[in-house]
Parts: structure tokens; sequence; C-alpha cells
């Protein structure tokens, strides 16, 4: 039997916690709107998690370009080779040898986080727990989750999600670096010239800024919204927006005056845009050969009603008009019709133009028309009366 009702009287928490402590196995579906979400329990676990509309950063090859183990032009190659085999994206990159195991595990784990932390922050919404487990579950690169690890995190991001949206701007709005930011030296950029050249920097000025900092610093280097940077980002969503509104307090970021289009990474592009453009292809060298096949078969195969055809070969397959017949029977109906359709000479001027041949040119049905018919017989002649006798 399905367990289902509200959010808003039974929440999430307590939810996964009745699920953890009687160990059940099966799908909760939890809906709001258009939305919904899928979470896989088996034993209590999570062991799976999909979402009708999951975010492209939260997808497994984007999470993966979010934590550096592949480059966007790599993602965008497996993409369409996954529309090609219909396969996972999880098999080609392991196929293709472009990340290992671990690395799949750890974007399938960030991702399925990224979207059971969202649905914590719902308010309202439906949920339905069934017993029915999917068997379409990607056990090999999805280890068992345990619950109180999931709301032990969401406990952390429900706690500090609120004064974190209410310290950033709207999510659309583009953010670009001050000029005290474009001056600023990056630790990140003194060490990758440090090794280039060959030489320590103990002694280079530091920026003060952590490493985080600094990363999601450098996403910013043209006008970026903070939706865009969440999808180009290595961290999750909280720490992400935590380290945003610490750079506009620190007056390394703030909101761009002009009006910029957020840039949308080449994955997240539909693929119609990124098609080459094709020449349109001329007509195949054998359509007018089928053409002219098409309109010639009929003129040299055409027989017309009559047996004069030009095309003597088919006209010669011509069903015939006249049978010939050996019977008794059928030979007296055939000549009865002869001498019918021509009395004069009964009928052996029509026999002889339709190849039909008759005993010694004669036909041997009487010809009736000279006899009386036997219908109209003469009346006998009246007899007198009788005298009367008075």
């Amino acid at each position: 039997m399905a367990l289902e009702g509200s959010l808003r009287d039974f929440d999430l928490f307590s939810l996964f916690n009745m699920i953890k402590t009687q160990g059940k196995s099966g799908t909760l579906v939890l809906s709001r709107g258009q939305e919904f979400v899928k979470i896989f329990f088996d034993q209590g676990d999570i062991v799976g998690c999909d979402s009708n509309q999951v975010r492209m950063e939260d997808r497994v090859g984007a999470m993966l370009v979010r934590l550096g183990r592949l480059s966007g032009d790599e993602l965008l190659g497996m993409i369409q080779k996954q529309r090609q085999t219909l396969k996972r994206m999880g098999t080609l990159l392991l196929e293709s040898g472009k990340v290992s195991s671990q690395d799949l595990q750890d974007a399938l784990f960030n991702q399925a986080m990224s979207i059971i932390y969202r649905t914590f922050r719902w308010f309202e919404g439906d949920y339905r727990f069934d017993s029915m487990l999917s068997l379409d579950l990607d056990r090999e690169n999805f280890p068992p989750i345990p619950v109180d690890t999931v709301l032990m995190e969401a406990a952390r991001v429900m706690d500090e999600w609120p004064e974190v949206q209410r310290r950033l701007p709207d999510n659309t709005l583009p953010l670009q670096k001050t000029a005290a930011a474009m001056a600023l030296k990056l630790d990140l950029d003194q060490e990758l010239s440090s090794v280039f050249e060959g030489r320590g920097n103990a002694h280079a000025e530091r920026s003060g800024l952590t490493h985080e900092q600094e990363t999601v610093l450098t996403y910013v280097s043209e006008p970026q919204s903070i939706q865009g940077i969440l999808q180009i980002t290595r961290y999750d969503e909280l720490d992400t927006c935590k380290v945003i509104a610490d750079l506009l307090k620190m007056g390394l970021l703030e909101v761009s005056r002009e009006s910029v289009i957020p840039s949308t990474p080449a994955w997240n592009q539909p693929m119609e845009v990124r098609r080459e453009p094709v020449e349109p292809a001329g007509p195949s060298p054998w359509f007018w050969p089928l053409v002219a096949l098409f309109v010639l078969a009929p003129i040299f195969t055409y027989v017309d009603q009559s047996r004069s055809s030009l095309n003597l070969g088919l006209a010669s397959l011509q069903p015939a008009d006249f049978r010939i017949v050996t019977d008794p029977v059928t030979r007296d109906r055939q000549s009865f019709a002869l001498r019918m359709v021509s009395p004069a000479d009964g009928g052996a001027s029509i026999a002889k133009e339709l190849g039909i041949s008759l005993l010694g040119d004669q036909n041997g049905v009487l010809d009736f028309t000279k006899l009386p018919d036997p219908l109209f017989k003469s009346a006998p002649a009246p007899q007198p009366l009788p005298a009367d006798p008075r």
C-alpha cells in the first residue's frame, strides 16, 4: 500500500527518518506543480535520484566539468555520442577513459545531493512512497548513501540558506569584478607563474583570499550572473553562494549596470545551435534515369484491347475472344446461335468471320423461321348447331 500526503503535514525530515528507521525499500516521489523528484531507497539507504527538471549543472557530465575532471569540449562530444548510441553518460565516460570510476561516483553523489537539498527548500508539495523499486539503477557507480548523512547536511543547508539568500542579489543580475579585484594578484596566478618560470613564491605577496574565493573570482572574468556561476563552479550551490556573498561584501564583486546576456556553457545549448551548416544536396544521379524508366515503361508495355497492337509479343498473350468446342451439345448451341444471328445464310458468314468451322459449311440446325409456329395453330372449323326438335 502506497503512503502519500502533503509536505505541509509531513515534512521531509520526518519522512526520511521513517524510511531509514523502518528500512524501507521503494521509490519516494516528491512533486510540486509540474516538477517532480524521484528518490530511490534500498533498505533505508538512498541508491539513486532523478528529476524531470534537473538543471544542466546537475547532470553527470556537467558535474564532472564543475569538479575539474572534464573539459567543456570533451563533455560536448560525449553528449553527441550519447544521443547516437543511447548509452548512459557514465558508461560512455568510463569507456572513453576520460574519467575514473571514483570521478564518476563523486559526480553522481554531488548530483544527487544537489537535487535532494533543493527539495528540502520546498515549502509545499506532495509526496508518495511506493514499495516498487526501479531495476534500472546504476548500482556500480552509485554507492548507497546513508540517510543520516543527507539529513545532517540538509539541516545545515536549511539553517544557512535564508541568510545567504538575503545577502545575494537576484540570480539573473550580472556581476562583474570591481577595480580592486582587477588590480588584485591572485595566489592561483602567482603559483602557476612560479611553476612555469621555475622559481619559488615564498616571498610573493599574498592576496588574503581563500582558495574557494579565488576560484569563484576567476569565474567572473567577464560579467556573469549567479545562475551562470553555478553552472560552472566545482563547489555545491550553498558554498558557492556564500563565497559570492563574501566577495560582494569585500567589494571585489558588484552588480553590473550594463545589460549583459549571461553566457551559456556549450553543453547547455540546443544541438541546433551547434549544428554545422549543411549545403543542400542535389538530386541523386539515379533520379533522372528512374524518371525515364517510369515514363517509358507504360509506353512499351501498353497493349490496347484490339488484336492489332504494335507490341505483337505482348498482344499474343491477350486472351482469345473465341473458343473451339468439340462436345456435341455445345456445338449445337453454337450453331443455333449462329443461325439466330444470321438466318439468311444459316450463320455461315458469321462463322467464317470468327473462324468457326461448320459441318460441310452448312448449319446443321433447322431454320425454325420457315416452320409453322406451334404456339399459333389454326383454329378448328366451327361445328353447326343441332336443329331444334320443336
